[in-house]
């Protein structure tokens, strides 16, 4: 089966979130520990003039929004999930999101989606089934790269 890494897509308007430090064990964010964690998360962002709230953000966490958390799902009907919000203080706007807890693998992993290390950060991989269903329903603010 082909598998794709999944990217936040170059050129649009960055969401800067707030150093996670101290928020979030990111350790945690695995598919024994997630429990541990709290079931919502509030991460304060910084807008600029042109933001664009797109449907999947890669840097610094998944972050999706809820069609893409219902793509998602169908795929993987077990998927564990944090709610977030995003919030602008300065310009008085949030955001909701979704934060999947996507299954830790390999090379040989299976799993429709999956997270592998890659030199010092967490790739995300999706299987073409779920890129196919993610492009059919126009999410946006991701790209594809295929694996090799």
């Amino acid at each position: 089966m082909e598998y794709f890494v999944l990217k936040n897509q170059q050129g649009n308007p960055a969401l800067q979130t707030a150093p996670l430090f101290g928020k979030l064990d990111v350790r945690k964010l695995t598919r024994k520990a997630y429990k541990e964690l709290p079931k919502y998360l509030l991460l304060e962002m910084k807008t600029g003039v042109d933001i664009f709230y797109p449907d999947i953000i890669t840097e610094p966490l998944l972050l999706v929004s809820k069609e893409v958390l219902d793509v998602f799902q169908m795929y993987d009907s077990t998927l564990p999930f944090l709610f977030v919000v995003l919030f602008d203080v300065s310009k008085e706007e949030s955001r909701p999101y979704y934060l999947p807890v996507v299954t830790e693998g390999d090379e040989k992993c299976r799993e429709p989606i999956y997270r592998i290390r890659n030199r010092e950060r967490w790739e995300i991989r999706i299987r073409l089934d779920v890129a196919e269903s993610l492009l059919w329903r126009n999410a946006s603010g991701f790209e594809l790269v295929r694996c090799i």
